[in-house]
């Protein structure tokens, strides 16, 4: 069943949770093949799939549904659009989904913030919001 965040031992980097809890669901679009498609200069420096559709989208890591043989850094699976069946909203939530039990998502931050909000409202238009 899923843990609260915190109550296992974290791994040796100090990061709690990271493998068979809840699967990551991420922003890179899902490719059977994934370092066969890193194929250009940008995406060694920065290995985004960047999407071209809502589906599927890359899953990581396993979840507590899953055996444990998906509870490791390379497991990866497609998302679904039956995972949000009963979201009540519409359009449906590019972001609820409510028939994914075991899936969740990390809250990260760059490394190098954005010094100003011009360059960060630049990021999410030029990188993430043109897909949607």
């Amino acid at each position: 069943k899923y843990q609260q965040v915190g109550t296992k031992e974290p791994n040796s980097l100090g990061l709690y949770n990271m493998l068979g809890n809840v699967g990551e669901w991420t922003a890179d679009q899902y490719v059977e093949h994934y370092v066969d498609a890193l194929i250009d200069g940008r995406q060694t420096q920065n290995p985004w799939l960047k999407p071209t559709e809502l589906y599927p989208r890359t899953v990581k890591g396993g979840s507590w549904m899953d055996p444990s043989s998906m509870a490791n850094c390379s497991s990866r699976r497609g998302s679904e659009p039956n995972w949000k069946m009963h979201d009540p909203q519409l359009p449906k939530s590019l972001w609820w989904h409510t028939n994914a039990l075991f899936l969740g998502f990390r809250i990260v931050e760059p490394k190098n913030q954005p010094a100003t909000i011009e360059e960060m409202s630049n990021y999410w238009i030029e990188e993430i919001q043109d897909y949607y």
